[in-house]
């Protein structure tokens, strides 16, 4: 008997089954595109959303690493902590031996071979100075959150990443808000400023977080955070008076005061 001549019984009830099916199917969908893989990437972007500050370390020693976290941890400042020093991967070792949960950047990440160790040392996020496919291979790999950066090649990121998950740039934020971000780099020099690109990304990559680094001080950063309410800022600034802690945490407390009248400001 060919299908349209079943009897309409029979029709009905394959058909309702048919739409339970689409219907439990697309719950299933629903909940893939709801609920992060990564917990840690995650939990640091909401961190970094909510406090907007990062704070650049090129540790001199690793001991450096979870001074700097302890010090700057209660004010809701994440640490990246950049291999520009023998000092940052052993750091990086150190700190989430002694704290497993820490949620903590590692920085100038430039090669593949950098990513697996960063990677396999357990911190939250990776981040670049430029767009290395390889790197951004590597995080989309372990669903780990990536900003690449520069002054270019926002697009190519973005491309790669949701071509790596299996969905479209338009779908990236939706279903993996924590790799919809690039980071501004230089944001400023003595000479020029970039902060225009900032706006003009958002044009065809609607909603993109953007992290601002290079230039950044407690100078500028007021006018910044009143012109991008959504911006994350990055300095090497903050952790300029390390050794000396109580000074390290006297100026990331002026950082953290004017994001929090800005945050005021736009409520």
């Amino acid at each position: 008997m060919r299908f349209a001549d079943k009897p309409q019984t029979d029709s009905g009830e394959f058909l309702l089954e048919y739409y339970r099916l689409i219907g439990y199917l697309h719950k299933i969908a629903l909940f893939q595109w709801m609920v992060p893989m990564n917990a840690s990437s995650h939990s640091i972007f909401r961190r970094l959303l909510q406090h907007r500050l990062i704070a650049l370390l090129t540790p001199r020693q690793p001991e450096d690493c979870l001074a700097a976290f302890t010090a700057l941890e209660p004010l809701g400042i994440t640490l990246e902590i950049a291999l520009r020093s023998p000092a940052a991967l052993p750091g990086i070792e150190q700190l989430l031996k002694e704290n497993p949960q820490a949620l903590v950047l590692a920085g100038t990440v430039m090669t593949a071979q950098q990513a697996d160790a960063v990677i396999a040392a357990g911190v939250a996020g990776v981040v670049c100075p430029d767009y290395f496919p390889e790197v951004v291979e590597r995080c989309v790999a372990a669903d780990l959150l990536c900003i690449p950066g520069g002054i270019n090649d926002v697009g190519k990121q973005l491309a790669q990443k949701a071509a790596r998950y299996g969905c479209s740039i338009e779908e990236l934020p939706q279903r993996y808000p924590y790799q919809y971000i690039h980071k501004l780099f230089p944001a400023v020099t003595d000479t020029v400023s970039f902060i225009g690109l900032a706006p003009a990304w958002k044009g065809p990559y609607k909603g993109l977080q953007v992290v601002y680094t290079g230039g950044i001080s407690l100078k500028n950063l007021e006018e910044l955070a009143a012109y991008d309410a959504t911006g994350i800022f990055c300095g090497s600034a903050l952790t300029k008076a390390m050794p000396d802690i109580a000074l390290m945490r006297a100026e990331a407390e002026k950082w953290a005061a004017i994001i929090a009248r800005q945050a005021k400001k736009e409520q």
